[in-house]
Formats: C-alpha cells, structure tokens, sequence
C-alpha cells in the first residue's frame, strides 16, 4: 500500500502480490520496487529476517519508510505465503486488518510530521490469488 499525505483512504485497481518472504517482484510489488527502487526491498527483507526470522506470517504487517518525501511509507502486509489462490478465504481480510493495525500502532507513537494520514490500497489478493477486484476492498467489510 502506498501511504501519501493527504488524508483519505484511496482504493487502487491494481494487483498486490506481496508475500510472506518479502519478495517484491511481481503484480504491484513490481512496480513499488521499480518506483522506489531495489534499496526498498532490501529494507523490507532485512526487517522480515529481523522481526519475523525470516518469514512473515500472513495476518501481520509493518510500516516501513520509502526514503521518498512525496510518498514516505510503505505497509508490507502480505495476502499469501507463496503464489496461490486465495479466494474464497479470508488472507485478504486479514491483510488488510494487519495493515490498518499497523497504521493505527504507527500513528499512536509518530510525530504530528509523521503520522500517515491517507493510504492507496491495492486490490490486495486479486492477481495470482484471483480474488475478483471487485470484491477485494469489500473484504474488510
């Protein structure tokens, strides 16, 4: 997800691919490696390895800083431990509880300068995982 500054949540018609070993080569992922660059991912895996030994279970997210001002946090919340389909489960569901939870633990202790304030969610699940886009962002619902 990508977190921006403007305070409201913005559902994006995009496929998430995020997964438990941090691997972010695919779908959306792809694309924020490409945006923000390898150092990124690397970041991402080394606090996988640090927080999870390795892997991170679905169900739980962290927020983590991009080095980028115009977009200065990423949430890793990942829908799957590998590629598989995950429809008709609730991984996105609980991705995208971790993720909100992990924003909510980030705002209590930040700096007025440093809260997140709005988020891009992508339709997390819906590439490999086939969840219909459509029924993605009512997951949470």
């Amino acid at each position: 997800m990508y977190i921006g500054p403007h305070g409201h949540v913005v559902i994006v018609d995009a496929d998430g691919n995020a997964e438990t070993f941090g691997l972010m080569d695919g779908g959306v992922d792809a694309a924020i490696t490409a945006y923000f660059g390898s150092q990124l991912q690397e970041r991402v895996q080394q606090n996988i390895i640090r927080e999870y030994l390795g892997e991170q279970p679905v169900g739980t997210a962290f927020v983590i800083e991009t080095g980028n001002s115009k977009h200065p946090w990423l949430v890793h919340a990942p829908t799957m431990r590998v590629p598989l389909i995950i429809d008709g489960t609730d991984a996105v569901y609980n991705a995208t509880r971790a993720a909100l939870l992990a924003i909510f633990q980030h705002n209590k202790s930040a700096g007025e300068d440093r809260k997140i304030t709005s988020v891009a969610l992508p339709a997390m699940g819906a590439g490999c995982g086939q969840v219909p886009r459509t029924a993605s962002p009512g997951k949470l619902y």
